[in-house]
């Protein structure tokens, strides 16, 4: 049961406003139950849920009003959500007591993403939908209702055949680096297929009425020599404003702007060097070492424009519009057609493993289309959550999501690059500043000194950690290993043959299982020389480090924003 307390807290933002919010909508219903609550329902249920007070006047300072018959209409709104919604809704109604009167409050809440939308029975689909406007229920367009429809099936816009287009408007050596890739991926799949039957089993060619081989939407975005010859604004635009808006500042429209086209590999190349070369970068000093601070760390732009390219909006209505990359001097914001797919919501978002893909055919291209070393993306339900953690690591704070049914919009805040690291650095991924063997207290600008009173941990001697200066636990061992004495090879091979089986045991991913071998065959590595060895993509091996971090498996070498930063196995 409602008390007048809880009445009044969801009553005075509407006193304060002097009209009904997003979420809340106020009716006298008086004479009965009001025909357009319907609507108001539909528009509640298809958004993020709402309440509905009856028996209220807004005219009167939102106080009670007199007449009202609280049984009837609670019985009516129940009836009309019932027999007048589809799918049908069973909300929350209750009779409060408000100022000594009766009033009927009823919680709307958000229908399964399966179910919506839902409508205004007698409307029908397409002219009975709402959706919630501030105060006001707007009716959903064709194109909304599509987007809502498509959560009941799989969607398969990416991999409609593009009629206009041949084979040669693939590029060939791309074509052949994605296909070498996915034979390395599954040889015994694709390594008896020949060119042409794996570019058909990958979905980036597709024969049409007359036998005729043709490229995909998939295999033109990811492979073609000029995909907007066909698909005008199917590409993505980088603008860097000089103020917090599109508006004009002193005459000055913007400081860059670029529209990009080609295959993805090719326009998001682009894309990170133009964001790269228009961000604001600072020189701190970071213990001994001068760093540069960046803007917006870049494997974090990486991939939210990656998502983008990945989860946007495919759909004939939606080819119209493209992704958008607006630099203001506040906030970098990367915009695209087409809100969240499936079950994601803005609430899971960032959990990892939170993933619905929209485009299955061209997502899964991407998991094999060459970049940088690596591939565009790997699908793995890590990228926002890894967004998260790289704009905390460096200052940013956490990025702002906003969906629609047209539109999702991914803001990073400008991080301030005058600052030292420290004073923005997330203690979750800089344990470097606890070490108990360092102290980090002395003025900037000069070294870190030892501390005096504090013992050193003890470290299992790796013969390679001597060139870094690391101190060993026993002495005499690296003395006799420095001077060569026999036999001491092999009895370091057996330590770390030991701590690899224990650790291939405890239950690792692959990856880190790759990252340990390593990191025992050479004692201290850089991150460079790990995503050389591993292949895989700088962002995924800088995450996992930091998982090992995280867990002990692994410590830095140097202050945690070191540009010689190096890790080594945790061994005490």
């Amino acid at each position: 049961m409602w008390t007048e307390e809880e009445i009044d807290a969801l009553l005075n933002p509407l006193r304060s406003a002097q009209s009904d919010t997003q979420s809340i909508e106020i009716k006298e219903a008086v004479g009965g139950l009001p025909v357009s609550l319907a609507e108001t329902i539909s528009a509640f249920a298809n958004g993020t849920g709402g309440t509905i007070i009856l028996g209220i006047s807004e005219h009167d300072d939102f106080s009670p009003v007199q007449g009202f018959q609280a049984k009837p209409i609670a019985e009516a709104l129940a009836q009309m959500c019932r027999d007048k919604i589809t799918p049908p809704l069973q909300p929350l109604i209750d009779i409060a007591t408000y100022h000594d009167s009766a009033v009927v409050i009823a919680v709307i809440d958000e229908a399964d993403p399966l179910s919506k939308p839902c409508y205004v029975r007698t409307r029908g689909q397409y002219s009975g939908s709402f959706i919630r406007v501030w105060d006001g229920d707007r009716k959903l367009s064709h194109y909304e209702i599509d987007r809502l429809l498509e959560n009941r099936a799989q969607p398969t816009h990416d991999r409609a055949l593009v009629e206009e287009a041949t084979i040669s408007d693939l590029l060939p050596d791309l074509l052949q680096s994605i296909l070498a890739a996915r034979r390395k991926q599954s040889p015994r799949i694709f390594g008896n297929l020949s060119d042409e039957e794996a570019l058909q089993s990958l979905g980036i060619v597709k024969a049409d009425s007359t036998g005729t081989l043709r490229p995909t939407v998939a295999g033109l975005l990811v492979a073609g020599n000029y995909p907007q010859q066909f698909m005008p604004r199917v590409n993505i635009t980088f603008t860097c404003y000089p103020g917090y808006d599109k508006v004009f500042a002193g005459g000055v429209k913007f400081i860059d702007n670029c529209s990009f086209d080609g295959p993805i590999p090719e326009i998001l190349d682009n894309v990170l060097n133009s964001v790269r070369k228009n961000m604001r970068i600072g020189g701190v000093l970071d213990g001994p070492f001068r760093k540069d601070t960046y803007e917006y760390p870049e494997d974090a732009v990486r991939e939210a424009v990656v998502n983008a390219i990945m989860h946007r909006d495919y759909s004939p209505m939606a080819q119209g519009g493209q992704i958008q990359v607006n630099m203001y001097k506040d906030r970098l914001e990367i915009l695209n057609p087409g809100g969240l797919y499936g079950d994601v919501t803005l609430q899971s978002l960032s959990s990892p493993g939170a993933t619905s893909t929209r485009n299955q055919t061209l997502a899964k291209l991407l998991e094999c289309t060459p970049f940088h070393g690596g591939m565009v993306a790997e699908n793995r339900g890590t990228g926002y959550s890894l967004i998260n953690h790289l704009l905390q690591d460096n200052g940013n704070g956490e990025p702002e999501i906003y969906s629609t049914l047209n539109t999702f919009c991914v803001t990073f805040r400008s991080a301030d690059t005058s600052q030292l690291p420290d004073s923005r650095r997330d203690p979750r991924y800089a344990k470097w500043s606890d070490r108990p063997d360092v102290d980090y207290s002395a003025k900037q600008g000069s070294s870190p000194r030892e501390s005096a009173t504090t013992p050193r941990p003890k470290i299992i001697p790796f013969p390679q950690s001597a060139v870094h200066g690391v101190e060993l636990s026993d002495q005499e061992m690296y003395d006799r290993y420095a001077k060569g004495v026999p036999g001491l090879d092999e009895a370091y091979a057996r330590i770390l043959n030991v701590q690899a089986k224990a650790f291939a045991s405890s239950g690792e991913s692959t990856l880190e299982e790759t990252l340990i071998r390593l990191l025992m065959e050479r004692g201290v590595v850089q991150t460079p020389e790990l995503v050389k060895d591993t292949g895989a993509p700088r962002s995924t091996v800088t995450y996992q480090l930091r998982k090992m971090l995280d867990k002990g498996i692994i410590e830095r070498t140097q202050p945690a924003r070191s540009p010689k930063q190096s890790y080594r196995l945790k061994t005490a």
